[in-house]
């Protein structure tokens, strides 16, 4: 109890004694009455005192434990939308993965990433499946999205694949509407360059590549990604320099299709 409220507690009970002697002194009731009412009225006066200081504190007690059963359930709540989400999202890349491997007449195998490679010098990852399941070297490696990249080696239960965005990896490609063929290559970071497009060929940003089957390694057709910036002059030559951004981001691979 603060000095504040125990101060206003003790002046309390004296205006309530004098009061009471002041009665007593008229007549008014006798000594046995007045001790009792005195008993009463300071009993009444302590407990609605202490209700006062009390009240607030238990008000306060039982809003906290709302405020966490609350919290409880909304995490709780969280959590469970999260799982639910998740479901959906891995129902969702299965079905696209079951209808792209009924859409590939050279489908070997579907295969998930357990490792990506540490090195500064080469974009790597390595999958679960090897030559046990039918994968060999040079074999394409392809998701929903498009081409991923090429299998450049493999043992009997795991394989590495190289990234399409790897500055040792090339592919022959075209682009889907006007056929123009070319060489795609990867840069080392997200974008890779397409080569040997002359000059005076008509490019626009959004342009789709797709591959175009004559480097005898990667299926023709299959989606690789869209022009980001092309500039006609390049570097002064017969070619311009023009930027690709692939359609799979290598870094959000979880699972992959490989066909020969």
């Amino acid at each position: 109890m603060s000095k504040k409220n125990f101060f206003l507690f003790f002046l309390l009970i004296v205006v309530s004694l004098v009061l009471m002697t002041y009665q007593s002194k008229k007549g008014h009731f006798s000594s046995g009455n007045h001790l009792n009412n005195l008993l009463n009225k300071t009993s009444w006066a302590v407990k609605s005192f202490t209700d006062a200081l009390e009240n607030p504190f238990r008000k306060i007690a039982l809003r906290d434990a709302d405020n966490q059963r609350l919290r409880k359930e909304i995490e709780a709540l969280r959590l469970e939308r999260e799982k639910t989400q998740e479901v959906m999202l891995e129902n969702k890349r299965l079905r696209e993965f079951l209808q792209l491997r009924e859409n590939q007449e050279n489908y070997v195998a579907t295969a998930r990433i357990i490792s990506r490679g540490m090195s500064h010098w080469a974009n790597t990852l390595v999958i679960d499946k090897g030559t046990k399941d039918g994968v060999l070297k040079d074999m394409s490696v392809i998701t929903p999205k498009g081409l991923a990249g090429k299998i450049i080696s493999s043992a009997g239960s795991y394989s590495t694949m190289l990234s399409l965005t790897d500055i040792n990896f090339s592919a022959a490609v075209r682009f889907q509407e006007s056929r123009t063929e070319g060489i795609i290559s990867g840069t080392g970071n997200r974008k890779c360059i397409l080569k040997y497009i002359p000059y005076n060929e008509e490019v626009k940003p959004g342009d789709i590549i797709i591959t175009s089957g004559l480097d005898s390694f990667f299926p023709a057709g299959i989606p690789v990604g869209s022009v980001s910036s092309v500039d006609s002059k390049g570097s002064g030559g017969y070619f311009q320099y023009i930027e690709v951004i692939p359609f799979q981001d290598d870094s959000k691979i979880e699972e992959v299709v490989i066909v020969k």
